[in-house]
């Protein structure tokens, strides 16, 4: 499941997925007006006043005007909105750019004109000067003239997307709906029903590398416990999604009573997809970075936004209240016997916290504003908290802002501010980690 959702997600983010669709779609229709389009009885022809009625040459000069304006029109609506998108992202980080080529309606839009382009070359080259009025494609033609039309429509519904696309807010709250969507994909609903954590299996075992350099795109665990279960193997995967591998290096080990062949390693390595880059199927540190870099390049002195900074942290308030109310990933895999095969590694609570706020209080430390809205949101975290675990962790984020407002150079009114929500953010916690200590006992 995890490796044809990293499989969707590279192939959604390929630009051209969707034109090539549409111009396979144009080519089918143009051969099929083409072909069957004489079918429409002549008396038809005349009598719809939207049907195209005029002579051959007519007809080719009508085609090739419009041919020729679409194509220019193209190559405007491809080559200047990644000008201004390259301009934006020096404000948005070239996520921005990432997430321009993976919507959809972006790609239905340039699948829509390169698609048209091709179904007028296609009727174009059919159209004789020799052909009688009778042999002229009416109907075909007067596709063309409906498909340019839509052209122009979905040229305006083009241009409203890409300047809403570069608002900070509006790209914010997208990744933010990418960020929760992810979260409830990767976070698992229900605790891991098998009581206690093992650490890590007892003995010797032989350690193995992937012998691949790259990202940790996916880790296929279910594969990885089947194998282990057939082989009667326990399994200790150091590696975790999102992380960047050299080729040796003690990846994962092998705890078993009898030799390991170089077959079943080799199945084991197939396990794990290494690639260029980081996907969201399971890193869910990689899609809370997309959000934090936005506000890191806010705060920098050559963007100086903090409130698109202030608004990143919020989002990932919100997600990080979604996050507490789900058990973090299973670190332990059972085969269908109930015996433990995998001891796995996983981002916790706090690594998570420490992805979102870190850079952000550090690019902000100058920032009271910044500072103060990271001490109201670790606050509001606070009510919402489900074990003393999560408590601390925001205990010590807490801890860490408290130390860069020490340090931040502002005036007395800033200071006392920021000492006030840092105050108040200390007593929820602190309420927080009663309660939490008290329902434990």
């Amino acid at each position: 499941m995890d490796k044809a959702r990293n499989l969707f997600d590279i192939v959604r983010g390929q630009l051209w997925l969707l034109p090539l669709i549409f111009s396979c779609l144009a080519a089918i229709l143009a051969i099929l007006l083409i072909t069957y389009g004489h079918l429409v009885a002549p008396n038809v022809v005349r009598e719809a006043w939207w049907l195209y009625s005029g002579e051959a040459e007519t007809a080719r000069q009508l085609l090739s005007s419009l041919l020729s304006g679409l194509m220019t029109m193209t190559s405007l609506v491809i080559s200047v909105p990644f000008v201004i998108l390259t301009l934006a992202a020096n404000q948005l980080g070239l996520r921005l750019i990432s997430h321009f080529m993976a919507d959809r309606q972006i790609q239905a839009v340039l699948g829509l004109f390169i698609g048209t382009i091709l179904y007028l070359i296609l009727v174009l080259r059919t159209i004789a000067d020799t052909l009688g009025k009778d042999g002229v494609p009416h109907l075909a033609i007067s596709a063309g003239n409906l498909l340019t039309v839509v052209c122009l429509m979905a040229l305006l519904f083009y241009i409203h997307k890409v300047a809403r696309l570069i608002i900070a807010d509006n790209m914010v709250q997208a990744l933010h709906a990418n960020l929760v969507g992810t979260v409830k994909e990767v976070l698992p609903s229900k605790p891991d029903e098998h009581g206690e954590e093992v650490a890590r299996f007892a003995g010797l075992g032989r350690p193995i590398a992937l012998q691949k350099v790259g990202h940790v795109q996916v880790i296929d665990y279910s594969l990885l416990t089947e194998i282990a279960a057939e082989e009667d193997l326990r399994i200790d995967v150091a590696v975790r999604a999102g992380q960047y591998l050299l080729a040796n290096g003690d990846h994962f080990t092998i705890f078993a009573d009898k030799t390991v062949t170089n077959e079943t390693i080799a199945a084991l390595r197939n396990c794990f997809t290494v690639g260029l880059q980081n996907t969201t199927a399971q890193d869910l540190e990689f899609s809370i970075r997309q959000l934090t870099e936005i506000a890191v390049r806010a705060l920098s002195p050559g963007v100086n936004d903090p409130f698109t900074a202030v608004a990143v942290v919020g989002r990932l308030a919100a997600t990080f209240e979604e996050v507490q109310r789900r058990p973090l990933p299973y670190r332990q895999h059972y085969d269908g016997q109930g015996v433990l095969r995998l001891i796995v590694s996983r981002s916790d609570y706090r690594r998570l916290l420490d992805t979102g706020f870190r850079l952000i209080r550090q690019a902000g430390a100058s920032e009271p504003l910044v500072l103060m809205r990271l001490a109201a949101r670790l606050a509001d975290l606070g009510h919402s908290v489900r074990d003393e675990v999560q408590v601390e962790a925001l205990v010590a984020q807490l801890s860490a802002l408290e130390e860069t407002a020490a340090q931040c150079h502002s005036i007395e009114q800033d200071r006392a501010s920021m000492q006030a929500h840092l105050d108040e953010a200390r007593g929820v916690l602190e309420t927080a980690r009663s309660r939490q200590r008290a329902a434990v006992t």
